[in-house]
Order: C-alpha cells, then structure tokens, then sequence
C-alpha cells in the first residue's frame, strides 16, 4: 500500500472559508537567466500564483466590500466595470462568493482567453472597439451607460477608485517588506497606477530612499505625461494591461522615481524567455515588466551592482496561449524573429 510523507510537526496549514482567502502572500523568486549581467539582484513577485491568476484578485473582493462598505453595493446588485480582462476576473471571483450579478465591457484588443474565462465565471461581456476614452464607444463609457441605465447597478472605476491604491498601500507593500526587508527598487507596470502607486507609497514610508520606477508600453500616455506634464497623443500597440490613454486618478507622479518605456517585440518575447529560461509562466505585462527593469538597471550604471530590485509579475501565461505564446499569432504580428538581448528593442529616448 502506497503511504504518503508524513507532514514535518509544526508545520501550519492554512484552512479558508472561501476562495478569497487564498488571495496574496504570493512567492517572491529570484531571476537568473533572463536579467543575467545586469548588475542588480532581481527579483520577481509572482502575483499570477493569486487563485484567479493575477495581481487584480487582489483589488477585486476588496474593491467589491468597499462598496459594500459605502452602501453603494446591496444584495442583489449588479457589478459592472471596464476592464483588460484581469480585474474583471477579479471581480467576478469575488462576486461568485457574494452572490452579486456581473457586466463587464472590454476593448477588442484584449485576448480572447480573458473573455472566455469571465464567460466562464458567469459575468455578461461586452466588447467594444479601441477607441481612446473621447469616444463615446470606449469601454470605460459603454460601462458607465450599463450601469446608468440599470438600478441597484455599481460602475466600480478601478482607475479612479482610491480604493485600489489604497489596498496595495495596506496589503501588498508590507508584504514584499516581509518577504524581503532589503529591497532598493521596485518595478512594476503602470496601468490604474494602483499597484506601483499604493505598493510604492508603503514602501517609500518603510525607507525613504527606496525607488520606485514605472514601465510604460510605446503608444500609452503615461511617459510623456510624466517626464512633460503633457498628456501626448495615445497610439496603438499590443501589451495588454499596462499603459493608458489618458491619466488614472490613481496615479500619483509624485511617488515615481523614474517610468521607462517599452516596446511590444521585446516584451513579448521577454515573456516567452521568462518561460524557457526561467520557467515562470507569465503574461505579456511580466514579459514587458523584467524589460523596463533590465532597461532601467543598465542606465542607473555600476551605482545599482548589489542592490535589490523587485519587479511585479501581474498575471499568468495562460491568458497568453493564443498571443505570446502562439508562434503564428507571433510571426503574423511580425515579432518572431531572432530574440534581442534583455533591454535591447526599440531606441529609448528617455
């Protein structure tokens, strides 16, 4: 008869009421291959091991019970939001739990993978052209016409709800301080502005010289807006999750030490080497997220060597299957060729 390992004594076993209990303490892991030589130790966080395969889980039951909390959000309401795809999953995992309805609107850029998981979940999908926020077919106000129109109806806003930065300042900061209290630097992509903005405060209040440093995708806004204070004309590109056109009210420039700009070629092959170099299975914002570090390391110089720097990995490789880690997908969209070398792709003018 086969027996199993006897399980060490003492060692704890976390027991949850429910799924959300599951969400966060994710692993933190060193990055060897892919970041090899650029004179910083790197570290990624892998939010894709969140029970709904990404950083949004996070804000999802916590965006949910605030609006619990404000009594905006009753029994038998309905959740609505424009969302890339992970917040909507967020969201919707958490609604599963609390017995809410959900409607989420997302532009036709997005995989086809997240609309069929948030199908999957229950929640109603909307898809509507990429058109920057002027346009009445956005999808950030098609949300807001459906929950208009509808009473007992939430439009959450995750990028102008306080609230998201407000968790990330709480929870996810003095979680990477707990994992790794010698940090120097942290990356992450610039979205909502949620998560580098509350994880950057938190961390900048645990040691004031710590960094904090954006990755923004060519064609976003939020780089110009940052090193100008001019919005700039929005263009279009391929990473999903990160970048806007225009400026989320969560984001707070002030608490931003540096944004670096990527482009879609090497980000998206970054996300295949994570897997093949690394084994982390992760999405293209993770992909352009290790870029953005790497870019940034090498323009710090030798005054980095040593230093700690921990970059954000948002989601996992499996909203991917038929994008990055397609190799038709891939070579239609004219991005399988010979790999660059980490942080070579598109001149950087920053």
């Amino acid at each position: 008869m086969t027996q199993t390992a006897a399980r060490p004594p003492n060692t704890p076993v976390e027991v949850h009421d429910n799924i959300l209990g599951a969400i966060g303490n994710t692993p933190i892991v060193r990055l060897n291959r892919v970041v090899e030589g650029v004179g910083a130790r790197v570290f990624a966080k892998l939010e894709f091991m969140n029970p709904g395969g990404s950083i949004k889980d996070r804000i999802g039951a916590w965006l949910l019970e605030d609006a619990e909390r404000r009594g905006v959000l009753r029994p038998g309401g309905l959740v609505v939001e424009g969302t890339g795809g992970n917040t909507g999953i967020g969201l919707a995992m958490a609604a599963a739990v609390k017995g809410y309805e959900c409607v989420f609107t997302v532009p036709d850029k997005m995989s086809e993978v997240k609309i069929k998981v948030l199908r999957s979940l229950g929640a109603r999908v909307v898809v509507t052209p990429t058109v920057p926020p002027s346009d009445p077919r956005n999808y950030c106000n098609e949300a807001r016409r459906i929950a208009a129109a509808r009473p007992g109806s939430v439009y959450i806003d995750q990028y102008n709800n306080l609230a998201n930065r407000e968790y990330h300042y709480r929870h996810t900061g003095p979680e990477i301080i707990r994992q790794l209290p010698q940090v120097d630097v942290l990356v992450a992509g610039l979205g909502t502005g949620g998560t580098l903005c509350g994880t950057g405060r938190a961390l900048k209040e645990y040691r004031p010289d710590i960094r904090v440093i954006g990755v923004d995708p060519y064609g976003s806004v939020l780089h110009e807006a940052y090193r100008t204070g001019v919005m700039g004309t929005p263009a279009p590109y391929l990473i999903e999750g990160i970048g806007k056109d225009c400026i989320p009210s969560n984001i707070d420039f002030g608490l931003i030490d540096d944004v670096v700009r990527v482009g879609d070629r090497e980000s998206f092959l970054m996300t295949r080497s994570l897997l093949r170099r690394e084994g982390i299975y992760a999405g293209v914002s993770s992909g352009a997220a290790v870029v953005g570090a790497s870019r940034w390391i090498r323009g710090a110089g030798a005054h980095l060597s040593g230093q700690t720097v921990v970059v954000i990995l948002p989601d996992s490789g499996s909203r991917y299957v038929t994008k990055a880690y397609d190799d038709e997908w891939m070579a239609a969209q004219g991005l399988l060729d010979e790999e660059p070398e980490v942080g070579e792709g598109r001149p950087s003018d920053d």
